[in-house]
């Protein structure tokens, strides 16, 4: 979920809204319905407040929550998204589990204060993928500063561990500063940490100097969530 901000945007998210609306109203659902349903069979946590902002175009329903909002209306993304006329929703490929887990979203994450969780968003991963209770979070891009990787807006989503491959995206905290995110390179004596916004320089730390400081990671990336809409085409 986000704001819709530009002129362009609030076209798209209003656009969005009014379909949303309308399908909700076919299907006979109220909006406290909705809700309640996206929270039983998705562990989110939303309320018909949250529900009306995506109805009216205040905010831009996530893609995943965008599909969630199908399989609950019986309608496939495209049509809520304005892209189709066909309402028949997706069929999940063979094997697929189109059950899933809520996870949170925040803007900015910190180990000590647990940073910024905006509780009105949430994404959703495969039910599968939380097997050995493995954990899964999502930190929102803001700004263009992590281009062409990532885009203002994107959500990319971490499983939570504190090691990562070699060469891996992760989400690393220095000290008592807010974690970013770096590609972290393993040496023999130490790692690499090279942020991915170039406003930071990269920074060699020796094994001693991450148990001393400390340098955590927090996350390994292990997917990417971009909404692209295309209502100028369609």
């Amino acid at each position: 979920m986000r704001s819709a901000k530009s002129g362009v945007k609030k076209q798209e998210a209003a656009e969005i809204g009014a379909r949303l609306k309308k399908i909700r109203k076919e299907s006979g659902l109220s909006l406290t319905e909705i809700a309640e349903r996206l929270n039983r069979e998705y562990g989110a946590s939303t309320n018909k407040g949250m529900i009306s902002k995506y109805e009216n175009g205040i905010h831009e329903p996530s893609a995943s929550t965008i599909f969630c909002l199908g399989r609950i209306l019986g309608v496939s993304s495209d049509y809520i998204l304005g892209k189709s006329e066909e309402k028949s929703p997706e069929q999940p490929q063979q094997g697929t589990d189109v059950t899933g887990h809520a996870i949170k979203v925040f803007t900015r994450y910190n180990p000590a204060d647990g940073g910024d969780l905006d509780e009105t968003a949430f994404e959703i991963v495969p039910k599968s993928w939380m097997v050995g209770g493995r954990d899964f979070f999502g930190i929102r891009i803001q700004g263009g500063r992590f281009a062409p990787r990532y885009y203002d807006g994107d959500i990319v989503i971490f499983e939570r561990r504190s090691k990562t491959n070699r060469d891996q995206i992760g989400l690393v905290s220095v000290g008592d500063e807010d974690a970013f995110i770096c590609l972290i390179v393993k040496k023999r004596d130490g790692k690499w940490i090279k942020p991915l916004d170039p406003a930071y320089s990269d920074k060699f730390y020796t094994t001693e100097e991450i148990s001393a400081i400390p340098v955590k990671i927090l996350g390994a990336a292990v997917q990417i969530r971009r909404m692209e809409y295309d209502f100028l085409n369609k």
